[in-house]
């Protein structure tokens, strides 16, 4: 396969393209053929990005600084208007119409999340991860699918720690976090294969990638936690990856790619209530 006819003109897929595309093909030719952007800015995914920043920097030897993520909530609050009367109308608006109840979170409720979040993780890494070293954060895979197209993707963190109090024998964690609200993911998304996949394609291109046995290598989400209360702000959702689970991710990849390849773009209407493009001009979002 040529990757300059691969709709999407590009040499390499990800998780969330494929994630995309396994939710709704429509949505993803849309994105990623198409190239249509209608995403916007939001409080959420801004905080995520700021808390990651921190937990990256702090695993690379420095330690949390407060006072800086402070200052970037702020500045990146003031720069959007996030607590502005305007912003909060919007997506009250917007929630309304889709029947939901908006709780706005204020800056100040942000910083206080921020606070919790990093005083906690130390402890709840030392007791989750007895004796556990950070290997490396942010790492890049960008592996071979096949002879045109690679697997791309970042790992949040790797880490290792005995395999039992005092073993010389080592299990290496992938890890990726997750910011979000108080009570973390539904009981649903935690057992939905989709939401799960992520950390199994990681564990087997990193591997293979440092030839390390599948067996030595175990995978989870941790989830930070917006609104929690201090002690509860970060809990661990382990994935049990093994061989099977990452042929079905892996077939999940393949799948993915040869559909895309041929231009097969169905709608999936069960998956328009949080989608970008439902009631604009893209799409109708009104089901069959």
């Amino acid at each position: 396969m040529n990757v300059k006819k691969f709709p999407t003109s590009k040499g390499h897929v990800s998780f969330s393209e494929v994630k995309n595309w396994a939710e709704c093909p429509f949505r993803h030719y849309l994105m990623y053929v198409e190239k249509i952007n209608v995403y916007q800015d939001n409080p959420y995914a801004d905080f995520g990005t700021i808390i990651h920043d921190s937990i990256e920097s702090y695993l690379n030897g420095q330690e949390f600084d407060l006072e800086k993520i402070n200052l970037n909530l702020e500045t990146i609050w003031a720069e959007k208007g996030y607590d502005s009367p305007e912003y909060i109308k919007e997506v009250r608006d917007q929630r309304s119409s889709n029947g939901w109840k908006y709780n706005h979170e204020s800056l100040e409720d942000y910083k206080k999340s921020a606070e919790t979040i990093i005083f906690d993780f130390k402890t709840f890494m030392d007791e989750t991860f007895p004796g556990w070293q950070p290997i490396s954060a942010e790492v890049e895979l960008y592996e071979p699918l096949n002879d045109e197209l690679k697997f791309k993707g970042f790992i949040d963190c790797v880490i290792a720690k005995p395999k039992s109090p005092g073993s010389d024998k080592i299990e290496y964690w992938i890890i990726d976090w997750k910011t979000t609200g108080s009570k973390g993911w539904f009981y649903k998304k935690k057992k939905e294969f989709l939401s799960l996949a992520q950390v199994g394609l990681y564990k087997s291109y990193w591997a293979k990638k440092y030839n390390i046995p599948l067996k030595d290598i175990k995978t989870g989400y941790v989830f930070l936690k917006r609104g929690a209360k201090p002690g509860k702000s970060c809990e661990l959702l382990p994935v049990t990856s093994g061989p099977k689970f990452i042929e079905k991710a892996d077939t999940l990849v393949e799948k993915m790619i040869t559909n895309v390849q041929k231009g097969t773009k169905l709608k999936n209407y069960n998956n328009c209530t949080f989608c970008s493009y439902k009631e604009t001009e893209h799409c109708s979002g009104k089901g069959w």
